[in-house]
């Protein structure tokens, strides 16, 4: 009897929630470590929707708590699914572009299970844990690019990063690190100017937000990256927009002296070269005309983008590489925009599904009873995805949707289903008015 006794305990150690406690921690871990956390945190939570199946049956899903975006994102899961199906003939690895779909099917899933938030999200210690599992792995992230950058030996990968001489993160990849960290920098931007709202999500001091704040916007101007800067530049606009007239000349006065920096420093924020980039966004409005229907299949128009630049006659791309003599080639890469790689890679009716998922998002930050902590993310994500496909990279697709998911659970109607508060506005107060 005593050793029944003692495994009890330990059989809750592996209940549905704690899985998914789990595998949230490491989706968080991974916003600062990279593809591998990911990785352990999807492992979790398949083990949690299994165990949630064993034992709740039908009950453990429903899609009732879906809000429009989540459905717009369902009907691009299923034209991303056919997209690839009708291109087998084209595409060359159709299971690695079909595994791919995991990350928006884990989060559809994860919406129409709210009980499991229910279990998790309410108890103090595990949203301290959380805000550790984004804050020190972000931060070692940081310091290790930092190191890279100012000693020219990154620590970690020695000379196996892209560019050396911009801030570029753990693992070495400076575009994936710089449009995941404009996400962090607005929302402490946003704790910044509300400290109150601080304390009701977490026990941890205040000072830590400006800790990592300096830390960030540091990191994120060092990575010397455009379209994350002009996202993150995007979110603090609309901050100061919703907040006051006096913060907005404030932000304007920031911008100004930031231009003037960059100016001074020969940064290449004031570069406006897009030959490459121009190439891709064209090469990729010719193969949505070229197959508009389910386009060349989920994520495999980069495969194909220098074959259809060289079959339509275009000039080939300088690319420079660093180390490297230049190289006058026919440029292999993805359309660097994500409404132009939604229409190229699955046709009309996945791009009309993104676009619907991006203003319904976009909508429901807006009615979100916090406004303040969403809507700038949202219009950043917006304004960020003209100039690369942040939608489809794995590491900065798993921050943005973990963004999404967070809204959808504190949203009215996100409390009102899984029960995680009695009252949503007890968790957020609502910001003081200008």
């Amino acid at each position: 009897m005593n050793g029944i006794a003692m495994l009890r305990p330990r059989a809750s150690w592996f209940s549905a929630p704690n899985l998914f406690a789990a595998g949230l921690f490491c989706l968080v871990t991974g916003v600062g470590f990279g593809a591998k956390p990911i990785a352990a945190g999807q492992v979790f939570l398949v083990a949690a929707f299994l165990k949630a199946f064993l034992e709740r049956g039908r009950s453990t899903f429903s899609s009732k708590p879906w809000r429009p975006s989540a459905w717009c994102l369902a009907a691009f899961l299923l034209v991303s699914l056919l997209s690839i199906l009708a291109n087998l003939e084209v595409v060359a690895n159709p299971w690695e572009h079909l595994g791919k779909l995991r990350y928006p099917a884990f989060v559809l899933l994860l919406s129409g299970m709210p009980w499991l938030v229910r279990e998790v999200l309410p108890q103090p210690w595990r949203r301290d844990t959380l805000v550790l599992a984004w804050f020190v792995p972000l931060a070692l992230a940081i310091v290790a690019g930092l190191s890279g950058w100012w000693t020219g030996h990154h620590p970690v990968l020695g000379e196996g990063v892209v560019d050396i001489r911009r801030v570029s993160g753990l693992y070495g990849q400076v575009m994936t690190f710089a449009y995941s960290l404009q996400f962090t920098v607005i929302l402490l931007a946003t704790f910044t100017l509300l400290p109150r709202q601080w304390g009701t999500v977490t026990r941890l001091p205040w000072w830590m937000v400006l800790v990592m704040l300096a830390l960030g916007g540091g990191a994120l101007y060092l990575t010397y990256t455009r379209g994350a800067m002009l996202g993150a530049a995007t979110g603090f606009a609309v901050i100061a927009t919703m907040r006051s007239w006096k913060l907005s000349l404030l932000v304007v006065g920031i911008a100004v002296a930031g231009a003037l920096v960059a100016r001074a420093d020969g940064a290449r924020y004031l570069d406006t070269k897009i030959d490459i980039r121009g190439n891709q966004w064209k090469a990729a409005a010719l193969s949505f005309l070229e197959r508009p229907v389910f386009g060349w299949g989920y994520r495999n128009f980069e495969l194909h983008s220098a074959e259809i630049k060289e079959r339509y006659g275009f000039e080939k791309d300088v690319v420079r590489k660093r180390g490297q003599p230049k190289q006058v080639i026919y440029f292999q890469g993805h359309a660097h925009n994500n409404y132009l790689e939604a229409f190229a890679s699955t046709g009309f009716a996945g791009g009309i599904a993104f676009l619907a998922f991006c203003l319904c998002w976009l909508r429901e930050a807006r009615r979100h009873p916090h406004p303040l902590f969403f809507v700038p993310g949202v219009c950043a994500f917006l304004v960020s995805g003209c100039f690369e496909n942040t939608f489809f990279d794995s590491e900065v697709l798993n921050c943005l949707l973990l963004f999404y998911l967070f809204m959808q659970w504190t949203g009215e109607e996100g409390c009102r289903e899984s029960n995680t508060l009695t009252d949503p506005r007890q968790a957020l107060p609502s910001e003081p008015s200008a």
